[in-house]
């Protein structure tokens, strides 16, 4: 009987250590959530965004040009500035022919639209 009793303790103190980790696992989880930093990842890209909207009349290479949608710019040379860009995008050129995005394409897309145009359609000299 004392040989059952000593078991039964172990087993016991051995339950009790599992129950308490497991109690103790969700308190320390949320902790290191909390510390660690929140990293937003794109839900895509500005060269598919580019694909998307702006190949009609831009082309798929960005030269622009006399096309279906009538004549856009050559983005290769813009000497707009990347907030520039933005803005165009966002509100368009009407008198040029270039439409508005706004509400269509969303902010964080216009941007990386622009970062995509300023940086990896420019011709490279």
């Amino acid at each position: 009987m004392k040989g059952f009793s000593s078991n039964f303790k172990s087993v016991l103190a051995a339950a009790f250590s599992v129950v308490t980790l497991f109690a103790a696992l969700p308190s320390v989880a949320a902790a290191e959530e909390e510390d660690r930093p929140v990293i937003k990842v794109p839900r895509g890209g500005g060269r598919e965004t580019f694909t998307k909207n702006c190949t009609t009349c831009h082309m798929p290479d960005g030269r622009g040009g006399q096309n279906e949608g009538g004549y856009g710019a050559d983005l290769r040379v813009t000497k707009l500035s990347e907030d520039e860009v933005v803005k165009t995008i966002t509100e368009g050129r009407q008198g040029k022919g270039m439409p508005s995005f706004k509400g269509m394409i969303d902010d964080e897309k216009i941007r990386m639209l622009a970062q995509f145009i300023k940086d990896d359609l420019r011709l490279k000299n």
